[in-house]
């Protein structure tokens, strides 16, 4: 299985408002791709430098394949989406992860 994380700081001002897109735009877009199994929405319990709030959004994937086609063809869709309601408010990372266990 294959965990997709994306790891996002998000200005407070805006967090209520990207909790809603997260729930109802990335994890909607993700779960109607047929690709995606599971997914969580995790909140960093305590912040040592960040001016905003730490937040990990994880889709997992039975294959690569699934991953893969996710990526192509949803992924970038729901990010310009991001870009375009919150710009310089929220930065984000990306990470592919093999789950072990």
């Amino acid at each position: 299985m294959i965990l997709f994380n994306t790891t996002f700081n998000i200005d407070p001002d805006i967090e209520s408002e990207w909790i809603i897109w997260a729930r109802d735009v990335y994890f909607t877009s993700a779960l109607d791709s047929g690709f995606v199994q599971k997914h969580h929405l995790l909140s960093l319990r305590y912040e040592m430098e960040n001016s905003g709030r730490t937040f990990s959004l994880q889709l997992f994937f039975e294959s690569d394949t699934h991953f893969e086609e996710y990526i192509k063809k949803h992924e970038g869709t729901v990010m310009d989406d991001l870009a375009k309601r919150f710009g310089s408010n929220v930065v984000y990372f990306q990470t592919i992860l093999d789950v072990i266990i």
